[in-house]
């Protein structure tokens, strides 16, 4: 892995020390998240959707998908225009931003939920991240979300200050195929998918625990780190190499006809699994139950 994250980049440079009203808009909401991308850019994301890709070339530079883009119509009928014997929608415009206040970006958001409820896999992960990044709820907080690298992505990495451990997370839905099929039946396998990324982790050690070192720096200068870890740098921490299996929307029921078998799937594969319910977002590292170090702990908030 070859890091080319600067922590001088003119980007985070210009937004620490002239930040422009606009990011302070988006600083304050208290529903939106910032992941500092490797390529030196970084996301703002509400429900895991990102409101804006930023990047700063010759000035700055910013994309929205198109399905979050408001309307700038306060009803949710248009008109079609009728003109010699075609129809179009010539009429159609977007909202004017205004610097991202708090209207504007309360409708961006709710275009953004239509796409990502907060019971879709994307809309779990941005709670999650909203819920332990605003209080000291499980000793520790997630630093990235949607981590890329080759083809793939790791949800969520999670810093544990109690211990000085960082860990990636591997967050699903009950409704995840992948959950359930065997290596024999199926190509995509929760095993396989872990397994990628424990191979990962150990043919980049180092080089992970110095970028998101990097990372936490940048979000500490910005002012992006939750309060209670300002004081974090992520030195002489450590990568754990096995990811953890969070599964966030469970029931009890659920649970108790599936943990089992994921678990003894996963037993030599992952550090541990969580199964919580989807009114829980309280993250907390697996203890520790057996001398092979697999880590358990489900029912959490069914």
């Amino acid at each position: 892995m070859k890091i080319t994250l600067k922590t001088n980049h003119p980007l985070f440079q210009r937004l620490r020390d002239n930040p422009p009203s606009w990011w302070e808009n988006l600083k304050s909401d208290p529903e939106i998240y910032f992941d500092i991308r490797k390529e030196n850019y970084l996301n703002v994301y509400h429900n895991g959707g990102s409101i804006m890709k930023l990047e700063y070339i010759k000035g700055y530079k910013a994309k929205i998908h198109t399905e979050y883009i408001p309307l700038n119509k306060s009803d949710n009928y248009l008109s079609f225009e009728f003109q010699n014997g075609n129809i179009s929608l010539k009429k159609l415009q977007t909202i004017d931003i205004e610097n991202f206040d708090t209207d504007a970006l309360e409708r961006i958001k709710k275009k953004i939920r239509k796409s990502y409820p907060n019971d879709s896999e994307k809309g779990l992960q941005g709670q999650y991240v909203i819920n332990n990044n605003k209080k000291r709820s499980g000793n520790g907080f997630f630093i990235d979300t949607e981590m890329a690298y080759g083809d793939n992505r790791i949800d969520m990495v999670w810093v544990n200050i109690a211990t000085r451990e960082i860990a990636f997370v591997e967050l699903k839905t009950i409704g995840d195929d992948r959950l359930y099929a065997t290596e024999r039946e199926s190509n995509e396998t929760i095993e396989k998918q872990l397994k990628k990324y424990h191979e990962f982790a150990l043919e980049n050690k180092n080089e992970l625990i110095d970028y998101y070192g990097r990372v936490c720096q940048i979000k500490k200068e910005l002012g992006l780190l939750p309060e209670f870890a300002e004081s974090s740098s992520l030195k002489d921490y450590r990568l754990i190499e096995k990811p953890i299996l969070l599964v966030g929307d469970c029931t009890q029921q659920w649970i108790d006809k599936n943990a089992e078998d994921i678990n003894n799937r996963l037993r030599d594969i992952a550090f541990g699994c969580l199964y919580q319910g989807k009114t829980n977002y309280n993250f907390k590292m697996p203890c520790e139950t057996s001398q092979n170090c697999f880590r358990l702990s489900q029912g959490q908030g069914i």
